[in-house]
């Protein structure tokens, strides 16, 4: 309401004739910076979509402060031969790739069937002195039985699933499908899948309040609305809109130019009029009225996420009763929500689960959860290795527990995220986005000689990120941007404006 009474107000100051020509000339002035960040947001938003991860171009593309991000495309999880430490198995939205050398040198493992899904987490089970494998993809489950095998289908072919761990008896699994659903499944059984009801469920021990900081951060990235999917088709909706915007604002400024500078040439009267008002119903009553609210949030967010060190500071310091914000926030149902799943060794009812608000634990199934009160409030990583579980997230909070533990080990001396962990002969081993790093004494971390494959090329999702942030024009570009996203914002704002008198 605000805005519209905004909107009508100015209107009254502002003779129309000159408003026009404004947001004329700065819309072809942000035009294609403007439909750059719309189309680039959209792919953005779908990480999931298997093309952006596997499509690659040169390494050369990317930017020093993005280079650093390309060993976690390459190699995200990883499995060791129990019986050769020299022998490891890594993976990620990339493929597969195993070494007998101990990183010194790699080979690509293949699907059956020229198959090339994402993988998105391993599980490592021991079963009767066998290692079996368990692949969570974006193209269902696959099973490794025995270390460096062939590859089987195991369950869920075309189900995108998002974590897989294992299960509470030794030859089970527990999984997560399209964050929304867990799973159980015994693995000799694979038919036989039992899923838990989360609709009606009860949390304690969340925070009261929501740092600015994290709403706007879910909001950009299109968790903060409705459900992660709604949400994200909203943001998609924004970023078609700017496209959209962009284009018919410039066509019709062309068009009705080259008329006037080739009357001869130019069509007759009535399909001019035809054209004029096809490109402004698409541009101002359609697309232009609907796609304001989330034309203005992203833009007014993603100005926030150019100065990312000075928006942290400033949003982590103002807080939001949650009780204030979207529904989505009041975690009545945790469909959408499940990033990662772990069970426990002879206790099926008890779980823990990965969230935005940190890690949530039950121990009767799923109907009630309690949040942990140490590792944070924030997305992360959680997983199961062997008899330890981890969880780390991006505010550099690292930790580790072992079974019948009932306290978290912090883990010292990572820079980054930790994706994976495996224990061998050599001790304890971890893999972030920098590389593998080895314990050396009490959880405390260092890098080790190790190295990922050397593929010589980056990801078009990098690329899609350096592209969307300026880095590929240059690193302080991001001033320029921030320039053409207010004008981008003026629009937003002139647009209704011009609109309230013509109407359709």
């Amino acid at each position: 309401m605000l805005i519209i009474s905004f909107i009508i107000n100015l209107k009254s100051i502002i003779k129309r004739k000159s408003l026009f020509k404004f947001h004329r000339w700065i819309g072809l002035v942000a035009a294609l910076w403007l439909f750059l960040l719309g189309i680039t947001g959209i792919f953005l938003d779908h990480d999931e979509w298997r093309w952006l991860r596997q499509t690659e171009v040169p390494e050369s593309w990317l930017s020093s402060s993005m280079m650093r991000y390309l060993p976690a495309t390459v190699m995200r999880f990883i499995a060791v031969d129990k019986n050769d430490s020299n022998n490891w198995i890594g993976g990620s939205e990339r493929g597969l790739w195993a070494t007998d050398d101990r990183g010194k040198n790699w080979k690509k493992l293949e699907f059956p069937d020229g198959q090339h899904p994402q993988v998105t987490r391993f599980a490592k089970m021991k079963i009767l002195d066998e290692q079996i494998i368990i692949l969570a993809t974006d193209d269902g489950l696959w099973i490794m039985n025995g270390f460096g095998n062939d590859l089987k289908r195991l369950a869920l072919e075309g189900k995108y699933i998002n974590m897989v761990s294992p299960g509470s008896n030794n030859d089970e699994i527990i999984g997560v499908e399209n964050f929304e659903r867990i799973f159980r499944m015994n693995i000799n059984q694979p038919s036989n899948l039992e899923f838990l009801n989360l609709d009606k469920i009860n949390i304690t021990g969340l925070p009261e309040n929501v740092t600015m900081y994290k709403f706007l951060f879910d909001l950009h990235f299109g968790y903060g609305i409705f459900s992660r999917q709604f949400s994200t088709w909203i943001n998609d909706f924004g970023g078609i809109a700017l496209m959209i915007l962009s284009m018919t604002g410039f066509l019709s400024w062309y068009y009705q130019r080259k008329w006037r500078r080739n009357k001869d040439k130019a069509p007759l009267k009535d399909r001019r009029i035809f054209l004029s008002k096809s490109f402004y119903r698409m541009h101002a009553p359609i697309i232009g009225i609907l796609g304001i609210i989330p034309i203005l949030y992203l833009s007014v967010t993603g100005i926030l996420f150019n100065h990312i060190l000075t928006f942290i500071n400033w949003g982590e310091k103002i807080d939001i009763d949650r009780s204030d914000l979207p529904y989505v926030w009041r975690y009545e149902s945790l469909k959408g929500e499940i990033d990662q799943v772990v069970t426990y060794p002879d206790n099926p009812k008890k779980m823990s689960i990965s969230t935005r608000y940190g890690v949530l634990h039950t121990k009767d199934g799923g109907k009630n959860w309690a949040k942990d009160p140490i590792t944070g409030s924030e997305r992360g990583q959680l997983f199961r290795t062997d008899d330890h579980v981890f969880y780390s997230n991006n505010l550099r909070q690292f930790f580790t527990k072992k079974d019948g533990d009932d306290k978290w080990h912090k883990m010292s001396g990572i820079p980054t995220i930790v994706y994976d962990a495996e224990f061998s002969n050599q001790g304890l081993m971890i893999k972030n986005s920098r590389g593998f790093f080895r314990e050396k004494e009490n959880y405390d971390f260092e890098m080790d000689e190790m190295k990922h494959p050397d593929l010589k090329a980056a990801t078009l999702y990098l690329f899609m990120i350096e592209i969307h942030t300026g880095n590929a024009i240059h690193p302080q570009f991001k001033w320029i941007s921030d320039i053409f996203t207010i004008m981008g914002i003026m629009m937003v704002i002139t647009g209704p404006i011009l609109w309230w008198r013509r109407k359709w």
